[in-house]
């Protein structure tokens, strides 16, 4: 019985220290883990942008919305009106 135990014990020890075998699948098990919550991250954000790649190509006011935000176009007519920060007096 106790030459039962003492295998088993030098077992666990070799399979834990030996070759860093365990220490290499606990970590390869966190990296899987890792790189599957970054696919799916990665997943979602593919579904956004085709649904908004769909939009733009789609629904011209979508299109024309971007190009004011992202461009500061203006329609023919409009004017466009810029607010500025008043500046805090510098203290010396």
């Amino acid at each position: 019985m106790r030459l039962t135990g003492w295998i088993i014990g030098a077992l666990a020890i070799l399979l834990v220290f030996g070759n860093q075998g365990f220490r290499k699948m606990v970590v390869s098990f966190h990296e899987s883990r890792q790189l599957e919550k970054a696919l799916a991250a990665l997943r979602t954000e593919h579904d956004r942008l085709s649904r908004e790649l769909t939009w733009i190509q789609k629904d011209p006011s979508y299109t024309e919305y971007l190009i004011r935000k992202y461009l500061g176009y203006v329609k023919k007519g409009e004017i466009e009106y810029r607010l500025l920060k008043k500046e805090k007096p510098s203290s010396k």
